[in-house]
């Protein structure tokens, strides 16, 4: 769901040590290093907070876009979007392709039924 290996490099680019990015994030250093190891797998609010400081895409955290492009990126942030809208993201992002089209469905749903109660 993540990628150990850019926040760690997000980190270092930032200049800042794990203790501090932990007392920045209000958490234990060790919890911290777990994250950027890969031997504990971080909560969404981890994400968005990270997302928030380093003003980086969701993309990038995932790994799926690399940070020389994040700095560039042209699109909404991540961190532009509200809260509920920064988890539903995570959560697709971290479903299976076609975990994903039975969401996508099952929202269309939704909007579909909101329409026809309030016609």
């Amino acid at each position: 769901m993540y990628s150990a290996s850019t926040i760690k490099k997000l980190r270092k680019e930032k200049g800042m040590t794990q203790q501090q990015l932990a007392d920045y994030l209000h958490m234990d250093r060790s919890t911290y290093a777990y994250y950027e190891l890969g031997r504990t797998k971080p909560t969404i609010e981890f994400i968005i907070d990270l997302s928030r400081l380093y003003n980086v895409s969701l993309n990038t955290l995932l790994g799926e876009q690399p940070i020389e492009e994040a700095h560039d990126y042209s699109g909404m942030l991540f961190s532009q979007l509200n809260r509920d809208e920064q988890k539903l993201v995570i959560l697709f992002r971290s479903l299976r392709p076609e975990q994903r089209e039975t969401m996508l469905a099952q929202a269309e749903a939704l909007v579909q039924e909101d329409v026809l109660c309030t016609t």
